[in-house]
């Protein structure tokens, strides 16, 4: 793998995605609590460097480094606000709307949608991008993408059987703040319209680690009309 590569790894897991939810929770801060906004920020910053250097030996790769980045972004995060906020629940709420408020963005959302339209009736192509997408993160995720064909449906799934954010967060007894990441795959899958596209994301088959799940399981389907 090319430095550049590397680098362009680290960067998307470890600077761009934590800064989208500093500047998330930079708002929600704003909105929502009668605090120096600044002096929280800097000290969830602090605290955030300090996990990540008692984490270090889980780096493997440079996808990984970024994702001990968020992780630890996220983990700092939850410390300091949860003695403001005062309870579990709160804020963990607190800290997924503040993530969903700045990943959720435009340049976000026309991404993805610029995806979807260029796989329009073609589920195969979507399975290559998001294959493709799967190997960007690194060897502590480990996945397949088993594909079925019925007479009623064509489907594949990109299964996820290790995932570094659950295995992080299980090791420092805090599995509870991996769904504030697993969220963030709604942003694409509630843009999927059958209509339009012509495949549909079956909600009823799809799991997570980080709510439960032995496996991570994305379905995509494509309904097939009968003569």
């Amino acid at each position: 793998m090319s430095k550049v590569g590397d680098f362009i790894k680290h960067y998307l897991f470890g600077h761009q995605a934590p800064n989208q939810f500093i500047t998330g929770l930079k708002s929600e801060v704003d909105d929502s609590l009668e605090l120096d906004t600044d002096a929280l920020i800097n000290k969830i910053k602090s605290e955030a460097k300090e996990i990540e250097k008692q984490n270090e030996s889980s780096i493997v790769d440079a996808p990984s480094h970024g994702h001990l980045e968020l992780c630890s972004t996220v983990m700092a995060a939850y410390n300091s606000l949860l003695p403001i906020i005062g309870d579990k629940e709160s804020t963990l709420e607190f800290i997924s709307k503040a993530m969903m408020t700045g990943v959720n963005n435009l340049s976000m959302r026309t991404s993805l949608s610029l995806m979807l339209d260029a796989c329009k009736n073609n589920p195969d192509r979507l399975k290559e991008i998001f294959s493709w997408m799967m190997t960007q993160y690194g060897t502590t995720f480990s996945w397949t993408a088993p594909h079925k064909e019925t007479d009623e449906e064509d489907s594949y799934a990109i299964e996820i059987q290790k995932c570094y954010y659950f295995n992080f967060f299980s090791s420092h007894d805090i599995a509870f703040l991996t769904p504030i990441l697993c969220q963030l795959d709604s942003i694409w899958f509630e843009m999927v319209d059958p209509e339009k596209h012509g495949f549909v994301f079956d909600k009823s088959r799809y799991q997570t680690q980080g709510y439960g799940a032995p496996k991570c399981v994305f379905p995509i389907v494509m309904k097939k009309t009968k003569s």
